[in-house]
């Protein structure tokens, strides 16, 4: 991205300057395996003053993980493409406002959205990429205090995503030949997001050394280096 900026702006030899991705008061973790609904509403319940975001990879599980949060009298929203403008607006200010302390939405949601007091990220499913995901996670905490990144991983979070790859909108300025190029990147970098989900090392040292930082081995605030792991054949 910083080499993109220099090229486009036709920048000569500019300062650059890089404050660094930790974010120390975010808390991450890998669930694998685990019943994604009964996970997602349990937490919340346990959190019922705290705002909180949801993603999902589709418009259909946006849908479902409402629907199971407001049968259970969560205060809860929903975002996605397939609303309305005016309905996607009216849910944003919910949100946003707090008539509404948690959201469930695609990542349509959260560009330009300054809420500080995000307490927890919840994601239903894996992203494509850690870019995406460590973008979406840092939407919580902004305000500095302690908050809470949880993404809940299963094996079809990666075939889902490689759909959406093989499937993605088409570039008219790009040929062929260069349309395979992006498709091959972009499915390194799903795996590297799913080697993320299984890595049994720090988990904010993945994500710092994937950004090209160098990072401790144990950072203390996370799952892998707060978790017990028994090792098996």
């Amino acid at each position: 991205v910083k080499e993109d900026i220099v090229c486009i702006l036709g920048l000569d030899n500019p300062e650059v300057m890089v404050t660094g991705f930790d974010r120390t008061n975010l808390y991450f973790e890998v669930r694998n395996g685990v019943p994604k609904d009964a996970t997602v509403l349990d937490y919340v319940q346990k959190h019922p003053g705290d705002c909180g975001i949801i993603y999902c990879a589709t418009r259909k599980n946006v849908d479902k993980v409402y629907a199971m949060l407001n049968k259970a009298g969560v205060s809860v929203t929903l975002y996605h493409a397939g609303l309305d403008i005016a309905k996607r607006e009216n849910n944003q200010q919910d949100f946003i406002y707090e008539r509404k302390l948690v959201m469930v939405a695609t990542n349509a949601f959260g560009m330009g959205i300054d809420k500080s007091n995000v307490r927890y990220v919840l994601h239903y499913n894996m992203p494509q990429c850690i870019e995406n995901y460590y973008q979406e996670a840092g939407r919580a905490g902004r305000d500095g205090g302690p908050a809470v990144c949880i993404l809940l991983y299963s094996g079809q979070d990666v075939v889902t995503n490689q759909y959406f790859i093989e499937h993605a909108r088409e570039n008219d300025e790009l040929d062929e030949q260069e349309l395979q190029i992006v498709k091959d990147q972009d499915h390194k970098r799903l795996r590297q997001m799913t080697a993320y989900c299984f890595t049994e090392d720090c988990l904010r040292s993945y994500i710092l050394r994937y950004f090209g930082e160098e990072a401790v081995d144990s950072c203390g605030n996370c799952g892998s280096c707060c978790g017990d792991f028994e090792t098996q054949d």
